[in-house]
């Protein structure tokens, strides 16, 4: 095949996976414009700290959360685009699934042949993915972390299938995306840390002493190189200490972690039976993962397989080692899905299955995924139906104003009204109930009556100074499929 024809081969498939993505995302994500809000409070937490980056604000100096600072950097680039909606994080979502798509294919490709049926197949596998409950709304860290995740899986999984160690652009990325991961959330590093044991296991088995060391160098050079500019944006800010404090020592020793009253022996079989409790909520990711082991060990693979298994078990442990263990970190393991494709491919053509039943199967395969995502309940609901746009049409008449979100997560109450909190604490934290600072400063901003505003939830008490101007109430499917209706209250400070 010509260059000409490569590259219009090439070109081609970079577009069918950006449809892909954006049929995925736009039916998947509530940050979608097919739906009125992602109103799932993280993704607004770190829009919150995003909108905050480019008014000049400093994460943990002038608002607090608890991830890390480039998981604010990419919502102050979807802030960029809009401060009021998701359609920036929509964007970013659907460059995100491309290259998780792009990849899947390009990955399959190491093991069989790619064809239309692989294709076909490939779309309803990304439906399936994002359509599992710890995906839930869209926009985690563990999303973001994703195309990462997948690239380097590929450069692994075709390094060992060429008995060879990646080369230095490979390991360049692989140094930066480690980098991405710890200053994502640091908790997502167990993936790149067990690549890193692969490698070098590799390397010795093999001899290969005096190519693995330089490569040792590049990928500590690539991750200094990606952490310089988030040092040096807390430097030139003066808050290199507060990122300290939050980051890290705040998470690591003021939340309680459960690890430290299991012995080390303990932590292995602990955080797999977490992850096979979590698993049970994930079936598509469960089976997937099962499917990619067996597939390696019917391909006689086994580097890969002990590889894919190493991975697996470097990842759970990480992310399953604190005390608060979210629904939605079992995510981190949709890199791991990707196998699947290929032992699917390599089953329909050992039993010659045509397009014309590959098609109403695929098409089958993206119902069910519909109907199993908790976003897609939300499609096309009504904004005046969401106290966010309920509040925000009172708070318009108030320029200027001040607000407090009080007891509960970020939901989006800033984004939509277009105010920016002046307040540190800006909303309930988790780890409000371990930081005194966290708990008080809320408190005292009331009682000094520092906000105009404030917006609670099923939290009807009063305060003085402050009268309920608004109330709004919302029915949503809860974690556990429970439908349940939260009140919410806008207090407006006497005299305003």
């Amino acid at each position: 095949m010509s260059d000409k024809a490569n590259r219009k081969a090439f070109l081609g498939r970079i577009l069918f996976s950006f449809l892909v993505a954006v049929s995925v995302i736009l039916v998947f994500s509530c940050s979608s414009p097919l739906y009125p809000f992602n109103n799932w409070e993280d993704p607004n937490c770190f829009f919150t700290m995003g909108s905050g980056i480019l008014r000049g604000q400093v994460p943990y100096r002038d608002l607090y959360e608890q991830k890390g600072p480039v998981l604010y950097f990419i919502h102050a680039l979807a802030a960029l685009i809009s401060r009021k909606t998701f359609i920036g994080v929509f964007f970013i979502q659907i460059i995100i699934c491309a290259v998780t798509h792009f990849y899947s294919i390009k990955l399959a490709g190491l093991y069989v042949e790619v064809t239309r049926r692989l294709y076909v197949l490939s779309v309803p596998a990304m439906m399936l993915l994002y359509s599992v409950r710890s995906y839930f709304y869209g926009d985690s860290a563990e999303e973001m972390i994703l195309p990462f995740y997948v690239i380097s899986l590929y450069i692994l999984l075709k390094a060992l299938k060429n008995k060879t160690l990646p080369d230095k652009k490979e390991t360049v990325f692989i140094g930066a995306a480690t980098a991405m991961a710890f200053w994502i959330k640091y908790t997502l590093c167990g993936f790149f840390l067990g690549m890193v044991l692969i490698f070098l296991v590799f390397s010795i088995r093999k001899k290969l002493f005096k190519k693995i060391l330089p490569l040792i160098l590049v990928f500590i050079a690539a991750f200094a190189a990606a952490s310089l500019p988030v040092l040096a944006y807390f430097a030139c800010n003066n808050a290199l200490g507060d990122l300290y404090t939050a980051y890290f020592y705040n998470n690591i020793f003021l939340y309680r972690n459960l690890n430290e009253s299991i012995p080390l022996s303990g932590i292995l079989p602990y955080t797999l039976s977490l992850a096979v409790i979590k698993l049970s909520d994930n079936i598509y990711i469960a089976v997937t993962l099962l499917i990619s082991i067996v597939f390696f060990a019917l391909k006689k693979r086994f580097a890969e397989l002990m590889s894919y298994l190493t991975l697996f078990l470097f990842t759970v442990v990480f992310i399953f080692q604190g005390s608060f263990i979210g629904f939605y970190y079992v995510f981190a393991l949709a890199a791991l899905t990707l196998p699947a494709l290929a032992a699917a491919e390599a089953l329909l053509s050992r039993i010659k299955t045509r397009m014309f039943i590959t098609v109403p199967l695929a098409a089958g395969l993206a119902v069910l995924a519909f109907f199993s995502s908790f976003a897609t309940e939300n499609i096309f609901r009504k904004k005046d139906e969401m106290p966010q746009y309920v509040f925000a049409e009172y708070l318009k008449d108030y320029p200027g104003a001040t607000m407090l979100n009080y007891g509960f997560l970020d939901q989006g109450f800033y984004t939509v009204s277009g105010i920016a909190p002046t307040e540190k604490y800006f909303c309930g934290l988790n780890i409000d109930s371990v930081l005194d600072e966290a708990r008080l400063s809320k408190d005292d901003a009331i009682k000094q009556q520092r906000v105009d505003f404030i917006v609670t939830k099923n939290m009807n008490d009063g305060w003085e100074g402050y009268e309920v101007v608004s109330i709004c109430k919302y029915s949503a499917k809860d974690f556990n499929s429970t439908v349940g209706t939260d009140a919410y209250y806008l207090y407006k400070k006497a005299g305003i």
